[in-house]
């Protein structure tokens, strides 16, 4: 494509991304802040919670179901019901109990520049040599004129 060598714009996981601080500020910031989420979400423990939530709704369907005498057949449907419903309710249920957006031990989470997504058929059209207002502008209509 011929934005891939524009100063402007970076491709990051797989999508073109347009910023007017430059490439390798941009890509940096964003790097070091999706490390951030990452380490964040992992010392949250949002996967216990759900794990625990999915399991416990398969418990109580199969008890419900067992309660009820229900043909086996239903249980196809059921399950996946309640695996969903108790994961849900397992990230309602520490969403409740840990309301803070960022674990306590770590910094302030990283900013990153303003970017805009680049779509494919803007990428296409674009001229290699465009501005990042250009580009910016062209990417939020998803045209270029």
């Amino acid at each position: 494509m011929a934005l891939d060598d524009n100063p402007w714009v970076f491709r990051y996981e797989g999508k073109l991304w347009v910023s007017e601080t430059g490439r390798e500020r941009a890509v940096s910031e964003l790097r070091a802040q999706r490390e951030w989420d990452a380490l964040n979400a992992k010392l949250q423990r949002w996967w216990v919670a759900i794990a625990i939530g999915a399991v416990v709704g398969v418990v109580l369907t199969l008890a419900l179901g067992t309660a009820t005498a229900v043909p086996p057949v239903i249980y196809l449907f059921a399950l996946p019901i309640g695996f969903g419903v108790g994961a849900v309710l397992g990230a309602l249920v520490n969403k409740r109990i840990t309301p803070e957006s960022a674990h306590v031990s770590l910094p302030e989470r990283p900013t990153t520049p303003f970017l805009v997504r680049v779509p494919p058929r803007v990428a296409a059209k674009a001229p290699a040599d465009a501005s990042a207002r250009d580009l910016i502008e062209w990417s939020q209509r998803g045209y270029v004129s």
